[in-house]
């Protein structure tokens, strides 16, 4: 049976809520369409699946006139929501109290009708040129420490996202959704486990939209390796799309990254569902990986197709 969730995206205008949205949805070639992008009236409203789950989200406009709106109707916008995605523009420090003050708000509908809606808390325009920044970390930091101490009733995650980081929004909505189901933490296990004995830099498993479903990384990856393990990733949601094309004839393609990593995209189907493992490796262990790969892949199956059929 199929289960509707949906998913606020709420914050501040000019907060990138929007520019999220169509970052997840295009993955490539999306920067255009942002620029372009006007304010959000009231709600606009986009949908997905997951897992044979329809997910919409709920794009909420952030100007204060549509803020007062939400506050005056509450049960009209706020009632069933299964997920609240919070987005705060960490480059617009002026303006944090006055987000942090709508979030309260949210909030504290959610406590009064006694509703237990995980949240996740974007800090948003976390863009690649800050990482070094020690100022906008350790403000994020406390923000975080904060956050917690107010909101501890409520299941927290936090993610620091920018549109030019596109797997950092894959994650920031696939933490979320992942949170609907306990089948997620054996699945984490599994990846754990098998990252080991690949002894490999990531695994990684994507649905056909290029969601992550669920992912795991080794503990300590060489700075000149995490770049080029970045770029491997967005390649594979370029590939994954090839790979659902007529054309595409195989279910799995190698591809060389740097001088020493190589990476593997490898196609399964269940229940006419496509789902894709996303591997990265150092080159020496293809023939390691291959050998373990298809003891992985029927545990992976077994494990996952309930989450696929519902059953």
């Amino acid at each position: 049976m199929q289960q509707f969730i949906k998913v606020i995206i709420a914050g501040l205008d000019n907060a990138g809520k929007t520019s999220i949205l169509t970052a997840l949805n295009k993955k490539y070639n999306f920067h255009k369409d942002i620029i372009s992008l006007t304010p959000t009236i009231r709600v606009e409203y986009q949908a997905t699946e997951f897992l044979k789950n329809r997910v919409i989200f709920w794009d909420m406009g952030g100007q204060e006139k549509y803020r007062k709106l939400y506050q005056e109707k509450q049960e009209l916008y706020f009632s069933d929501t299964d997920l609240l995605v919070y987005v705060v523009d960490i480059q617009d420090p002026e303006r944090i109290e006055t987000s942090l003050a709508y979030l309260d708000m949210i909030l504290k509908n959610f406590k009064k009708n006694k509703v237990d809606v995980p949240l996740i808390i974007s800090f948003h325009k976390f863009d690649p040129e800050l990482s070094g920044n020690e100022g906008i970390i350790e403000e994020i930091e406390s923000l975080k420490e904060h956050l917690l101490k107010k909101y501890s009733s409520f299941r927290i995650l936090f993610q620091q996202t920018s549109i030019y980081d596109i797997v950092s929004i894959i994650q920031l909505i696939s933490y979320g959704l992942s949170v609907f189901n306990d089948r997620f933490f054996n699945l984490s296990e599994l990846l754990e486990n098998y990252l080991k004995k690949f002894e490999s830099e990531s695994l990684i498993l994507f649905d056909k939209n290029g969601i992550i479903i669920s992912e795991y990384y080794k503990d300590a990856i060489d700075p000149e390796i995490y770049v080029e393990l970045i770029e491997s990733i967005k390649e594979h949601l370029f590939l994954l799309k090839r790979m659902q094309e007529e054309s595409y004839q195989t279910d799995y393609a190698f591809s060389s990254i740097g001088d020493e990593l190589l990476s593997y995209l490898h196609r399964i189907e269940i229940e006419n569902e496509s789902l894709f493992i996303s591997v990265v490796i150092k080159e020496k262990l293809k023939e390691l990986l291959l050998e373990k790969f298809s003891e992985f892949t029927l545990e992976l199956i077994e494990l996952i197709e309930p989450l696929v059929t519902g059953k």
